[in-house]
């Protein structure tokens, strides 16, 4: 049964939902097929420039695209189902609905686009020695500006400044 508040995707919003799932489903994958071959102890941290620097047991490694995936498809359920998450209860205007919706699917997009990066980084710097990746932090902070790029555009389209 629909709720009648629920909000509709439109063809744009199933295309991310699909790059953000296969996305998830591209690093879950990885992982299984690389698991076998990672050292008892990984590399879990790395410093500004790319150098690991903290390091934990093997099966640790599952966190990191556990929570990535269960924050994307909870920002995706709460861009369909943006009445039942709202705090307090309230009605939702229309702009607001779908400015949320657009932030909500973006951010998940977001999450699903970070996951791969640190799944490969932590897999491939367990197996390599002296793994260095300079380019991991502006690449992350890249993807993070362009993000909040999007969340003051759709933001200030609500506001129409």
């Amino acid at each position: 049964m629909t709720n009648s508040k629920d909000t509709s995707f439109s063809n744009l919003d199933l295309v991310l939902i699909a790059i953000t799932i296969s996305l998830l489903v591209l690093s879950w994958g990885y992982l299984i097929i690389e698991y076998s071959s990672l050292p008892d102890i990984i590399t879990v941290h790395f410093d500004a420039l790319g150098k690991p620097n903290g390091y934990s047991s093997k099966e640790n490694i599952w966190f990191a695209p556990a929570i990535f995936s269960i924050l994307s498809i909870a920002f995706i359920f709460g861009a369909k189902h943006q009445e039942a998450i709202t705090f307090p209860k309230r009605e939702i205007g229309t702009t607001e609905k779908s400015s949320n919706l657009k932030m909500m699917l973006y951010s998940s997009l977001l999450l699903a686009i970070i996951c791969p990066l640190i799944v490969y980084t932590i897999i491939e710097a367990s197996i390599i020695k002296n793994f260095e990746m300079p380019w991991l932090m502006p690449i992350i902070i890249g993807i993070v500006a362009i993000y909040i790029g999007v969340v003051f555009y759709y933001k200030f389209k609500i506001l129409k400044w």
